[in-house]
């Protein structure tokens, strides 16, 4: 209870310098490259603070300068951290459009790169994932996070996966690449008021070409990724 406390009132400060930094480096590097970096920093600060240990398998089957689609299971707020700093790729994940408009912590996620969508579109399911097509598009290094169940899972056990990212894939041709993360959910649950050190881990799996399939078989892109997820996380 006392770490968890502490690591409480560490980020504050520590997101308050970070977020400074990151609007700083994107005003010297319009192109974000120092501003991403300094987000990993911001996002290792977090970890080293809770005590984790993180763990890479699989980084060699990855181009840091490549556009992927990254999708990982979701159990824990450190989650976030983990990818951040794991995933050497320059990277975003999806915010609110409105979020872009709050003082400082808006600018920052703007300047580290992170994608801002409007939600408020719910004539087009797929309203969102066009806007985001016409983002990556803009510039081909960067590489977008999802975590295809939604939310959390409450636990641990991998959810049903939404499609959208399946659908981006398709519409873009940029590759789907599994991340499966271990350790997070028994580091921090949703709604617990304690953090227990331990190793996280990230197992990177093979890019998935979109080209193995189509609209009509997007159900069947969607339940393969799925299977990998439950074949690495059942594993002894």
């Amino acid at each position: 209870m006392i770490h968890y406390f502490f690591v409480i009132l560490f980020l504050l400060p520590w997101t308050l310098l970070g977020i400074t930094l990151v609007i700083l480096g994107k005003l010297i590097n319009p192109g974000g490259k120092i501003s991403h970096q300094l987000g990993r920093v911001w996002a290792l600060g977090i970890l080293k603070t809770s005590r984790m240990k993180l763990s890479v398998n699989g980084m060699e089957k990855i181009d840091p300068k490549q556009q992927y689609i990254f999708v990982a299971n979701h159990t824990s707020a450190f989650d976030i951290p983990a990818v951040y700093w794991g995933v050497k790729n320059k990277q975003g994940m999806l915010a609110k459009k409105q979020l872009l408009y709050v003082p400082f912590f808006g600018w920052a996620m703007w300047a580290a790169g992170h994608f801002f969508v409007d939600r408020k579109d719910h004539k087009r399911a797929m309203a969102v994932m066009d806007q985001v097509a016409a983002l990556m598009s803009r510039d081909r290094t960067h590489s977008l996070v999802i975590f295809p169940e939604g939310t959390r899972s409450l636990d641990g056990q991998v959810k049903a996966f939404k499609k959208g990212a399946f659908i981006l894939s398709l519409n873009t041709g940029i590759p789907i690449v599994p991340i499966v993360i271990k350790g997070a959910f028994e580091a921090k649950q949703k709604n617990a008021n304690r953090i227990q050190a331990t190793t996280i881990q990230l197992d990177i799996h093979d890019p998935v070409d979109p080209g193995q399939y189509s609209h009509d078989t997007r159900r069947q892109f969607v339940e393969d990724v799925h299977i990998l997820f439950e074949q690495d996380l059942n594993q002894k």
